[in-house]
């Protein structure tokens, strides 16, 4: 297995936009982004039944030692996306992948899942996402992500289930 782990400065790109590892003291600040990106994307799908925004904070709170949680900084410091995700002997989970609604469609999201991409290149990365969220399937599938699965939960949300494999394995 490869890895390559951020430096302590960080990832720079992009007019200064840094990409770090979270840390404990940026829980509340990821809640706070979990809600309200979660929130437009429940807007969007007609159903306020997205897992994300069924977390409390304390089960948010508790499960952030479960996953690495890469943040994306603004200039001002102020997280405005992050992306979270376990990593097993073969493959990477992909959790949440969120932005600030202020912040879409500026390359953010393809940006940290690019940077995941870097760090275990020779791993699979898999990942949901709900079957009516076109916006980030179409990004999923740019990124090279396949369907593989769909599940219908009680809730009455679709789940399409999706894996990359990367060219060099």
């Amino acid at each position: 297995m490869s890895s390559t782990n951020l430096n302590l400065e960080g990832y720079i790109f992009m007019n200064n936009y840094i990409i770090r590892e979270a840390i404990i003291s940026d829980i509340e600040e990821l809640y706070k982004l979990q809600i309200l990106a979660f929130k437009s994307e429940a807007e969007m799908i007609g159903s306020c039944e997205v897992p994300a925004l069924q977390e409390s904070p304390e089960h948010h709170r508790a499960d952030f030692t479960n996953w690495k949680t890469l943040k994306l900084l603004n200039d001002t410091g102020d997280i405005i996306a992050s992306i979270r995700f376990k990593i097993y002997d073969d493959m990477i989970e992909i959790g949440r992948l969120m932005t600030h609604p202020d912040y879409r469609l500026q390359g953010f999201a393809q940006k940290l899942l690019e940077v995941v991409d870097e760090m275990y290149p020779d791993l699979v990365k898999e990942l949901y996402t709900c079957t009516k969220s076109w916006t980030n399937i179409r990004l999923y599938e740019k990124m090279g992500y396949k369907s593989y699965s769909e599940v219908t939960e009680t809730s009455g949300l679709s789940f399409v289930y999706m894996r990359k494999i990367n060219s060099n394995l």
